[in-house]
């Protein structure tokens, strides 16, 4: 029965997913049209991540008491609803509001979704799990990205309305062909996880293994939204290319997951130990996207980004298995933690990419692949620290 609940739910992630992704490749369109500066792209990216980072915990919380599924369906309507006042709106002011309102609605989705993949599958299994339910985002991505290039071919603003249409389907269907995937709610009032938000300490110890993983999360997500949030202005404004190329392109790497994460993760999760595949595969991550764009020989680059596309999506199933792992009673306030991380990852890789573009295309870029070698340091000394902590 669980098994068969785990299939509908990475079925129905990859069509949120293509839903989710069909304004993206018409966004610098959109900036361009309305003749917004060219850092407008990293600010809005970054407004969204922030509604993203203050709620993602809150509904995490709140899906372990009150259950699942009506967070999915919230998060799912309500960011089509905030998508679609992005495309119709023509102010900058009016755009960032909606894109505030977008991060604060599409994390009850994307937190709570890994919460039930974890609900439903065993701790053997969860690892493998999660690697379907990347494989299915990036799939997802990937389609999204293509039709959306299409459909805002000749006006961005199809797109957008395409997109609202899709999420209000999705939500019916999540409400009458899915179950609940929570067994055993916590009792009580609901505790609303708002640690994030208060000028203090926080009770997660970054020395521990969680921490280290989270700080992982934090600055993997720089690099990746480093790359995310420039490539399509880069392919828009820097080489003028059609939107319908710019979906393709930006299509590239969610393949390049779905390929990976079906046939590479499953893998590596059963051969090797997590901790050292997840530094090899950031080391790579960081190098490759280095190396590619400080290089000027396209034989090199080549080589470099076909690389960084590979290893790039082998991180995130990893990390969140262990985080998983880690997570123990609290999976929903942990992986609305991890979430957080993410989220203030996309703030600052968002808008360090839309203030340095204006310095050199392919500084944020660079910059992006520093963070991840960062990230692969941290994880170096925490297995440092284990080890000497076992021996």
């Amino acid at each position: 029965m669980k098994q068969k609940s785990l299939r509908k739910f990475l079925f129905f992630n990859f069509l949120i997913m293509a839903g989710f992704n069909f304004a993206h490749p018409v966004t610098p369109r959109l900036i361009n049209e309305l003749e917004l500066p060219s850092y407008m792209f990293g600010l809005f990216f970054a407004l969204m991540s922030i509604g993203s980072y203050i709620f993602s915990p809150i509904w995490g919380s709140l899906s372990d008491y009150k259950g699942r599924k009506r967070f999915l369906m919230i998060g799912v309507l309500g960011y089509g609803t905030a998508q679609l006042g992005f495309g119709l709106s023509q102010s900058a002011a009016l755009i960032s509001a909606f894109r505030v309102l977008g991060g604060v609605l599409s994390v009850s989705y994307i937190a709570v979704v890994m919460a039930c993949i974890s609900d439903l599958s065993s701790p053997e299994n969860r690892a493998k799990s999660l690697a379907y339910l990347a494989a299915t985002t990036a799939m997802g991505s990937a389609v999204g990205s293509n039709i959306g290039g299409w459909l805002g071919a000749t006006n961005y603003k199809y797109s957008f309305i395409v997109q609202f249409a899709a999420c209000i389907a999705i939500t019916v269907a999540l409400f009458f062909l899915t179950n609940e995937t929570l067994e055993k709610k916590k009792e009580g009032k609901a505790v609303l996880a708002l640690n994030h938000l208060k000028l203090k300490k926080s009770s997660l110890d970054f020395k521990s293994m969680l921490g280290a993983l989270i700080l992982t999360v934090a600055f993997m997500n720089i690099t990746t939204t480093s790359y995310n949030s420039t490539i399509g202005y880069f392919v828009e404004s820097d080489l003028k290319l059609p939107t319908q190329l710019n979906g393709l392109i930006l299509s590239i790497v969610p393949i390049c997951a779905v390929l990976v994460n079906f046939l590479v993760n499953p893998r590596l999760a059963a051969k090797y130990d997590e901790l050292k595949t997840l530094i090899v595969v950031i080391a790579l991550t960081g190098g490759s996207l280095f190396i590619w764009a400080y290089s000027s020989n396209l034989i090199v680059m080549g080589i470099f980004l076909v690389i960084f596309f590979i290893v790039m999506p082998l991180a995130q199933p990893i990390y969140q298995s262990m985080i998983s792992k880690h997570a123990k009673d609290n999976a929903g306030e942990i992986m609305g933690i991890q979430n957080s991380a993410r989220s203030v990852g996309m703030v600052i890789g968002s808008l360090m990419a839309g203030f340095l573009y204006d310095f050199g295309s392919k500084l944020p870029f660079l910059v992006g692949s520093v963070m991840a070698l960062i990230a692969c340091l941290i994880l170096i000394l925490q297995y440092r620290r284990e080890k000497k902590t076992s021996a």
